[in-house]
């Protein structure tokens, strides 16, 4: 009698292993599948919240040459709203680095000839001793295949610390499709060109249909002014530095930022995207920027790239583009643009070229040390670039004017490559570029550097300035600003003289 039950208990153990082990593969194989949805769901979250809302332009064309380095830039912004197509460097060879391309086709009113061909400008910081020789592919939307195209070089700069600014022109004579890339490589037979970094086409209007003369009246009040913000010479900004920075500009007229910069948090990205168009009435870009090449050594020169690519995305011959900007300026975030006389951007300019013929206005640019005293009768709970009131001499070799470039006395396109080292200087009387930073002396090293202190800066030639004084009140109760100092867009530490950091 125990025999049959022993045998019975085994057959019910081994069926109780098979439904174990059913279940154990069951959930393995249901496990699997749960991950694989749930990292395809997790892309393309991360997708959608860097491409922005539907409708909107988007990177699609990510083809050889999208390194780690550009990833990395692109996820770290992942809250911004990318309206357009960043700029980024990439390495063309060991002298040469593409920054951005922006396509003419002229092909909005008329058709492609051989007269009016595909053009493709591309942004280039090259090494000054360096002779480009390269030949350039034209790559086809919803096609692995690329057409070769006519490669030529324009020169747009002086040398600058080793460096030197070129555009790289790729042209086809005949419609081939909608383009979307362009490469470079070596103009050598045996080198293969598959390998070589891929920029994507930014579009620009460069051909206008005819329409009616436009009244003088008309054309004198129409000027609409953008800006370009770059990072500081020391690329930290702190948070009241850049809510300073926007709000001022944006009282003196100024409705269209577009950032480059990479060291802004992802915090202040979203906070500032959450803030309701109603209330700032701004439109704000943010663009990474990875850079290639020594900080210090090539900031000028990158500035030069960053202010060609500032105005090809602003350049509109078309009189009838709506949200067209008429100026362009490029500053950083520690220079601030001051009128003498007027209140904002479009009474100074009406007053210095009335006809708006001018294609480049030279600004000078005034030392204001953040380390001077306060000015004795300054408002105590003003931010701290209303408290200063004396610049110093700034040697000319130091000396970066800020340049106002008139988009709509561009005549052509071609005018762009030739506003880079002229124009026509601002008087002091109407407008300056006041550029606040810690004034200490280079050639000492100190490991907390820390600047001048006040019986140095005493010995120092400054005059008095007190332009940028008049606009403390208008800026204190700007909407804007007050959001910010209440606490109600960050958080405000109780120690007001803390500068927080990003």
């Amino acid at each position: 009698m125990k025999t049959p039950r022993k045998s019975s208990g085994n057959i019910m153990r081994k069926y109780y292993q098979l439904i174990l082990v059913i279940v154990c593969f069951v959930s393995i194989v249901t496990l699997l599948i749960y991950r694989h949805e749930y990292y395809r769901l997790r892309y393309v979250l991360e997708v959608l919240n860097f491409f922005g809302k539907p409708g909107l332009s988007e990177i699609e064309f990510c083809g050889p040459g999208f390194n780690a380095t550009m990833l990395t830039e692109i996820l770290r912004n992942s809250s911004m709203e990318v309206r357009e197509t960043p700029p980024l460097f990439q390495q063309i060879d060991d002298n040469f680095y593409a920054y951005s391309s922006f396509l003419r086709s002229y092909k909005k009113y008329e058709k492609l000839t051989q007269t009016h061909a595909h053009n493709i400008d591309t942004i280039v910081i090259g090494k000054a001793n360096a002779r480009p020789n390269f030949r350039c592919n034209v790559w086809l939307e919803n096609s692995s295949k690329h057409k070769v195209g006519i490669f030529s070089f324009k020169t747009v700069s002086e040398p600058i610390n080793e460096f030197r600014l070129f555009i790289f022109q790729c042209s086809l004579n005949q419609n081939m499709g909608k383009l979307k890339g362009i490469s470079f490589y070596a103009n050598d037979y045996k080198i293969s060109p598959i390998h070589a970094p891929i920029s994507r086409l930014i579009e620009v209007n460069t051909k206008h249909r005819p329409s009616r003369p436009m009244s003088s009246i008309q054309f004198v009040n129409n000027v609409v002014p953008a800006m370009c913000i770059i990072p500081n010479q020391v690329p930290i900004v702190s948070r009241d530095a850049l809510i300073e920075s926007l709000v001022f500009h944006h009282m003196m007229g100024v409705n269209s930022f577009t950032i480059y910069d990479s060291m802004i948090s992802e915090d202040i990205v979203r906070r500032l995207n959450l803030v309701p168009s109603d209330i700032t009435q701004w439109e704000i870009q943010f663009f990474p920027l990875n850079f290639p090449f020594n900080f210090a050594k090539s900031y000028d020169i990158v500035k030069q790239a960053i202010e060609l690519d500032c105005l090809f995305r602003h350049y509109r011959l078309d009189k009838d583009d709506a949200n067209r900007a008429s100026h362009a300026i490029v500053l950083s975030w520690d220079e601030f643009l001051v009128p003498r006389v007027h209140n904002n951007m479009k009474a100074v300019l009406a007053d210095f070229d009335p006809t708006h013929k001018q294609k480049s206005v030279v600004i000078e640019p005034l030392l204001f040390c953040l380390n001077q005293n306060d000015d004795d009768n300054s408002e105590a709970g003003y931010p701290e670039i209303m408290r200063k009131t004396h610049y110093y001499h700034l040697p000319q070799e130091k000396k970066r004017p800020v340049y106002i470039r008139n988009l709509d006395a561009m005549s052509t396109f071609e005018d762009i490559f030739n506003v880079t080292t002229s124009g026509e200087a601002m008087p002091l009387n109407l407008l300056a570029v006041h550029k606040y930073t810690e004034c200490r002396d280079p050639k000492s090293y100190h490991p907390r550097g820390v600047g001048y202190n006040e019986t140095q800066m005493e010995v120092f030639r400054n005059k008095y300035e007190a332009a940028m004084t008049k606009f403390g009140p208008s800026l204190v109760s700007d909407k804007i600003y007050r959001l910010y100092t209440s606490g109600q867009i960050w958080e405000k530490s109780g120690n007001d003289e803390v500068r927080e950091m990003l």
